[in-house]
């Protein structure tokens, strides 16, 4: 790349996530996107996979922490692959994000992996209101998606101590943490994440090893905002958790799945 290039993409980087491609009339993701980008830890674990990916939010979001790794985007919808492969190209991480148009239920990646994520749909079909525009119902609602598949894939994907992180509702925890013991995976890491002090938590952040012991480790609830109304701001514990939410400091908060 030339200089004007370079310059161009640092400055779209530094803008994460703003001027990421979205779908027309599809699902617009949300600040659990980013948070999951800022909660799950690879280490020097390098090849990894975000499935049900999107327009790539989550995967473009680790590779800005961690530009060392390598991650293949795995969605089934083709405007949000498109969109993924674009926002890939912008933030010229195209060498390292791939993206494969594929349901979580039939895809296997080549050779095994050292960490997957995931931003799974949260709710059953028949409960919250529903999307206008099947891409948008599809993001939000469990049908082929439900959480079950996303478990038993990232399982056949990771090698023995591997790992799954994703993001969910707290009142889903339950069946969740069976699914992934059905699958061999131990949940090892766990964070509540709440609007506010004194609320409950609205989504939960979880990470599990592929064969590990049983040992889970409950981290401190996260809380995002204070004030309320027009006078809503981010807290400075959510900043520094997550500085990408920074482009979104002080408006409202995002769409709730």
């Amino acid at each position: 790349m030339n200089r004007a290039d370079t310059l161009a993409v640092l400055d779209r980087r530094a803008r994460f996530p703003r001027g990421l491609a979205q779908p027309e009339g599809g699902y617009r993701f949300s600040l659990d996107s980013l948070l999951l980008a800022c909660f799950a830890r690879p280490g020097r674990r390098n090849v990894g996979a975000d499935l049900g990916c999107g327009c790539g939010v989550v995967g473009l979001g680790l590779l800005l922490r961690q530009p060392g790794l390598a991650l293949t985007g795995v969605e089934l919808d083709p405007a949000a692959a498109d969109a993924a492969l674009a926002n890939a190209d912008a933030l010229h991480f195209q060498e390292k994000f791939q993206v494969v148009r594929a349901d979580v239920a039939d895809w296997r990646p080549e050779r095994v992996l050292d960490f997957v994520v995931a931003n799974p749909p949260y709710r059953r079909l028949g409960a919250g209101r529903v999307s206008r525009g099947e891409e948008r119902a599809t993001a939000r609602f469990e049908g082929r998606g439900e959480f079950a598949r996303f478990a038993r894939c990232a399982a056949l994907a990771l090698k023995t101590r591997g790992k799954f992180s994703f993001v969910h509702l707290p009142e889903r925890l339950a069946g969740l943490l069976a699914d992934l013991a059905r699958t061999g995976l131990e949940p090892k890491r766990l964070r509540m994440v709440h609007a506010r002090p004194g609320e409950e938590a609205r989504m939960v952040l979880v990470e599990a090893v592929k064969a590990a012991r049983p040992g889970l480790r409950a981290e401190p609830p996260l809380i995002l905002h204070r004030g309320t109304g027009k006078q809503t701001r981010l807290t400075d514990e959510a900043l520094a958790f997550c500085p990408f939410l920074g482009c979104n400091r002080g408006e409202p908060e995002g769409e709730e799945r």
